[in-house]
């Protein structure tokens, strides 16, 4: 292997840093200099990270694992699993030949890294609460490579955030960035970044955050995956407009490709256009993301409930709302999802729901969006037009101005009812 700028290790140093353009190519030139398992692996992560799996299956495809030993299985079966799992939609078939490969391993050490690629699938597939599980055996096992701690810390940082425990996700996403994880997996434990602080009412610092990211991320695919991570705060600012933009932009740019963050762009799309009253917009995005919506995207399946209640909303029917609100919520409950429950519980108040209070009481999530959550919801249930003013005034504080805004107007309204 070349130690040199055009060698195999230049190439993965691109792909580290998330320079997909110049990984392929470094790879590509590795590859004509010296054929080796390193260049042709690298190769293959940067066309799948681009969206080009089928390119990338059939760079893996050259290659025959049956003689491999361990450390050359799991350095070639974890981006083939990946990219069958994310970029081939093929994440049963990508779960089964992780598994087939994990029985195949004979050292520790293996185990612990494919283990971190499935912990990954898991999340995806939208079981939390077993994905923490999967990574907590992977970072507190003293043998797990830097590869294996970046996959399981990401991804327990974003479960952390969406299951409610917010304490330890700084610190998970810490370890990820320490561990000198794949470039693209950074969005991963940015968003659970992200989503603690907008709980933890610290929205200008979540926007700072992802805002960050997007300047750093000049390429493609890693700049559509930012404007998803912006967008997502602004919406939960109450900048809906804002976010509109960003949104389409990435949504088109992640359709070629198979991240899971492209459903989630277009689920966001449609909401923000929902509460903009944007109907047909609204709609026209949901139906894009029900058809792009599957297995690997399931984490976010609440969003997409989300998606159709802001949707009816738009249209007209109030009942609907309410009703996929509650849905949105329910699933993230049952999910374990309970951050994500209680953002869902305080739409569902937006949009009308005067029991949405019960369902915020079951929630055990500390951070400060919680308490006031249950304030607003039992004044709104109350028809309390002080209490719910009050609330507006505490969403104002925190930045969670739609929030407020929607507030004001229903304690307006139930002046105007007494």
């Amino acid at each position: 292997m070349s130690d040199g700028p055009d060698g195999a290790d230049a190439a993965e140093e691109a792909l580290a840093r998330g320079d997909l353009a110049a990984a392929e190519e470094l790879a590509r030139r590795a590859l004509r200099e010296d054929e080796s398992l390193a260049a042709r692996l690298t190769l293959a992560q940067a066309l799948a990270w681009q969206g080009r799996g089928r390119d990338a299956d059939a760079v893996m495809s050259e290659v025959d694992g049956s003689a491999f030993d361990d450390a050359d299985l799991v350095a070639w079966a974890l981006p083939r699993a990946a990219n069958q799992f994310w970029m081939l939609d093929e994440p049963e078939r990508a779960t089964a030949f992780l598994k087939t490969v994990r029985g195949r391993v004979r050292t520790a050490s293996a185990g612990v890294t494919l283990d971190a690629l499935l912990g990954t699938f898991t999340m995806n597939a939208g079981s939390p609460v077993r994905a923490v599980a999967l990574a907590r055996e992977v970072l507190d096992s003293p043998i797990a490579d830097d590869q294996a701690v970046g996959w399981a810390a990401a991804a327990a940082a974003l479960c952390h955030a969406r299951m409610g425990d917010l304490d330890d996700v700084d610190a998970l996403a810490e370890r990820a960035i320490a561990a000198g994880h794949p470039g693209l997996l950074r969005f991963t434990s940015a968003f659970g970044q992200t989503t603690a602080l907008v709980l933890s009412g610290r929205l200008d610092r979540a926007l700072e955050l992802a805002k960050g990211l997007l300047d750093s991320s000049p390429s493609q695919p890693s700049r559509a995956i930012a404007q998803v991570l912006v967008a997502d705060v602004l919406i939960a600012a109450g900048d809906a407009d804002a976010a509109v933009p960003l949104l389409e932009e990435a949504a088109a740019r992640l359709a070629p490709t198979g991240y899971s963050w492209g459903p989630l762009a277009w689920m966001l799309l449609a909401r923000a256009f929902g509460q903009l009253g944007r109907a047909a917009d609204a709609g026209r995005s949901l139906t894009k993301a029900e058809a792009r919506h599957g297995l690997k995207s399931m984490l976010f399946a609440p969003e997409l409930s989300l998606a159709q209640a802001w949707t009816a909303a738009a249209q007209g029917d109030g009942p609907g709302a309410i009703g996929a609100a509650r849905e949105a919520a329910r699933a993230a409950e049952r999910g374990g999802q309970s951050a994500v429950a209680l953002r869902a519980s305080i739409d569902a108040v937006r949009l009308g729901d005067a029991r949405a209070g019960d369902a915020i009481e079951r929630l055990e999530v500390s951070c400060a969006v919680g308490p006031l959550a249950l304030r607003y919801a039992k004044a709104f249930t109350a028809a309390d037009a002080d209490a719910v003013e009050s609330a507006a005034r505490e969403f104002e504080t925190i930045g969670m101005r739609g929030v407020a805004a929607d507030a004001l107007r229903q304690a307006q309204s139930c002046r105007a009812g007494r």
